[in-house]
């Protein structure tokens, strides 16, 4: 009976754990424009939806333990962190059809979507992760690895939505692939049978209960830091209500009965005309002023103006850039290439009315002319100026436009392109766009 006892502590030890699981970052991640031909791969986010953009992530399988197989993958979950949302809405994913590299892959690189992986998935609230499951996916590559071409992301309808990358060091939230893996080691070789012991009448003691194997289960990981607080939007402005109608009037009292007319007297004779008498003195004291009259109704309240504020520095090249009128510093970004990628959302209707730029160079070189337009719904309008900057340090200079006014909607997008004839001196940048 003691043979048997510690032979079933042995197989109880020696059992391997039932399942492991293993978190991949990406290999590569980028996004791309269809139709342009900038490369994004360098970015710190994966734009999906401005401007029909289409984010793609890919993970390295070669990491998973040597030999595993399809069978093996009892889970894998795709998770992503939306770091900004400029129009909420749903995005879908879906396989790479065709192979890229995130330093080469553009809008002219001929990617296709491949086999659905979940569709409809909510994007409304920036600082958040969204999951799904992908064990299909992985075990298909799993079987056959050359078809590994990564996950495809792309928005519904207006959607338009921001997920950190690989290369962004202020959230730090790339997206991860969960594999959990099924143990499906090798049975050990079966031991020699004991010999057969004397028969006995007398039964022996129960043998003492083996202890419970130990529960197998990967760590669990660090809960990631929570990201920042999202800025309050402005207050809306609000409109005085109509004045009330008028009170219907009160009924006409009715008229009394006419009195009767009495007899007509005789004419009497006409009296002599008396003399004219004196002119009365002209009096020193006023008359009594007049009652004041009522009231006129207040007028409605106006709309409340407010204003985008920004600072940054000039860009390291001569090209056109398109930036965000918050985020001139966005200019140094390979974004900042592509109109309609970092534009900004007006949160009420009003008519912008004035646009002033100043500079300071922080560096001597030579002078440098910088032109700021200001865009509307993916249109140059006819707001602009020109700022001259110096070629002596803290030398200043400023521009403005308060002639070319225009209106907006409720979410229509607003951006400036910036254009300069001289990348030489250092010079910073900041500005001023008032919507009343």
């Amino acid at each position: 009976m003691r043979k048997r006892i510690g032979l079933v502590a042995g197989i109880l030890v020696l059992a391997p754990i039932a399942s492991l699981g293993q978190t991949l970052t990406p290999s590569q991640d980028s996004a791309y424009v269809p139709g342009n031909g900038t490369n994004l791969g360098a970015a710190t986010t994966i734009t999906v939806g401005s401007s029909s953009s289409v984010g793609v992530v890919q993970f390295d399988l070669s990491t998973l333990p040597a030999g595993v197989t399809a069978q093996q993958v009892q889970k894998a979950t795709l998770t992503l962190f939306l770091d900004h949302v400029n129009v909420s809405g749903t995005v879908n994913i879906s396989l790479v059809d065709g192979a890229w590299t995130e330093s080469g892959v553009t809008g002219l690189s001929g990617l296709t979507q491949g086999a659905s992986v979940a569709t409809g998935i909510p994007a409304s609230t920036a600082n958040t992760f969204l999951s799904v499951d992908a064990t299909a996916a992985v075990q298909g590559w799993i079987g056959t690895p050359a078809s590994n071409d990564g996950f495809m992301i792309t928005a519904v309808g207006s959607t338009s939505v921001q997920f950190d990358s690989k290369e962004n060091t202020t959230t730090s939230h790339p997206a991860t692939l969960t594999i959990v893996l099924a143990n499906m080691g090798p049975t050990g070789a079966t031991g020699p049978q004991g010999a057969t012991g004397a028969a006995s009448n007398v039964a022996g003691p129960a043998g003492a209960t083996g202890p419970a194997g130990a529960t197998g289960a990967g760590a669990t990981g660090a809960t990631g830091v929570a990201g920042p607080t999202g800025a309050v939007g402005p207050t809306g402005a609000g409109v005085a209500g109509p004045t009330g109608p008028t009170g219907v009037q009160g009924a006409i009292g009715v008229t009394g009965a006419t009195g009767v007319t009495g007899a007509t007297g005789a004419t009497g004779a006409r009296g002599s005309t008396g003399a004219t008498g004196a002119t009365g003195a002209a009096s020193t004291v006023p008359g009594p002023t007049g009652a004041t009259g009522p009231a006129g109704a207040t007028g409605a309240s106006g709309n409340t103006g407010f204003a985008w504020l920004s600072n940054g520095v000039n860009a390291s090249d001569t090209s056109l850039h398109y930036v965000p009128p918050t985020d001139l510093y966005a200019l140094g970004s390979s974004l900042s290439g592509v109109a309609g990628v970092g534009v900004l959302y007006s949160p009420v209707a009003c008519t912008v009315s004035s646009l002033s730029v100043h500079s300071i160079v922080s560096s001597a070189g030579a002078t440098d002319v910088t032109t700021f337009t200001v865009r509307h719904n993916g249109s140059d309008t006819s707001m602009t100026c020109n700022v001259t900057s110096g070629s002596v340090a803290q030398s200043v200079a400023s521009c403005s436009d308060n002639t070319h006014t225009f209106s907006v909607a409720v979410n229509d997008t607003i951006e400036y392109s910036v254009v300069q004839n001289n990348s030489a001196p250092n010079v910073y940048y900041s500005t001023q766009l008032i919507c009343n």
